[in-house]
């Protein structure tokens, strides 16, 4: 019994120093679930851009969240203006952007930057201006796909980034081709397993496995002419949970990049996807509550 007992102590001592020795487990930053965020029955923000700011005695962020427009070219969009008027007014330390990183990139003019890039390029040529960083609020590839595969077999990984990433761009229709099922082979070779550093088997590289997945998750053959749409909004299917869970996991990255840069910046000005400020308040509003 005695040497059971020391046996016990030993072991609860051996887990208390490797508790104390691993690595803290990263913060959950509080957010609005998807389900309950309040837009019009477009989806729309109650502004275009909506901005909010979040304020204590020394830090402060002022976040721009966007509908991103399906024309980048129109330079005379209102949308553009306010953004360039709210970060003058606010003169940031520092800039976080969504879409990757884009540090090095360099606009020869702002209206360069907005038909090429429209509100991320816009946001690197203010911040260009006044000699400030940017910096990708958004998480890589690698560590969303992992976290999602955690939660989700690889078919359902595949039948919901697929259809997001790759089919909405091959519309309008051409299944058949050649081309497209070359193309399908490039994004998986090259997106889903070099960049997001995914182990596929033969048959999962496969466009048929693909489809068999679709078929499953949405109760229905694939067609690219009836592409589901993705809308976190929607509470049934699997399919649009998927799709919620892949936002709250950039929401948490997004918001732990806005953290940190806190400790070494006072202001920080954000432009990102409105839907994300909007599930994201709590969390921002914490932040900058405990920042000092």
């Amino acid at each position: 019994m005695k040497n059971i007992t020391l046996l016990l102590l030993f072991s609860s001592a051996l887990l208390s120093c490797g508790a104390k020795k691993g690595k803290a487990p990263a913060e959950v930053y509080p957010t609005v679930s998807y389900l309950k965020i309040k837009l019009d029955a477009a989806g729309h923000l109650p502004a275009n851009p909506y901005i909010l700011r979040f304020k204590n005695e020394k830090k402060e962020i002022v976040f721009c969240g966007v509908n991103h427009l399906p024309d980048n070219n129109d330079i005379e969009n209102p949308m553009f203006k306010d953004i360039e008027k709210a970060f003058f007014e606010f003169k940031p330390d520092v800039c976080v952007n969504e879409g990757g990183d884009v540090s090095k990139t360099i606009f020869t003019s702002k209206k360069e930057a907005i038909q090429k890039d429209g509100e991320i390029g816009l946001t690197k040529a203010l911040a260009d201006s006044l000699k400030i960083k940017t910096v990708n609020g958004d998480m890589t590839d690698s560590l969303e796909f992992r976290e999602l595969l955690k939660r989700y077999t690889t078919g359902e990984f595949l039948a919901y980034i697929a259809t997001e990433r790759f089919m909405w761009g091959q519309r309008p229709p051409i299944t058949d081709s050649v081309a497209f099922k070359g193309n399908y082979a490039k994004f998986i070779g090259g997106y889903i397993m070099k960049t997001g550093g995914v182990k596929l088997s033969r048959t999962e590289q496969t466009l048929e496995f693909y489809k068999t997945n679709y078929q499953k998750l949405l109760n229905r053959p694939f067609k690219l002419e009836e592409l589901e749409p993705t809308n976190p909004f929607n509470p049934k299917g699997k399919f649009q949970e998927i799709g919620r869970a892949s936002k709250e996991i950039r929401d948490q990255s997004l918001l732990r990049t806005i953290d940190n840069l806190l400790k070494t910046h006072n202001k920080v000005f954000v432009v990102f996807g409105g839907w994300h400020l909007l599930t994201c308040q709590p969390g921002l509003k914490q932040i900058i509550s405990k920042s000092d």
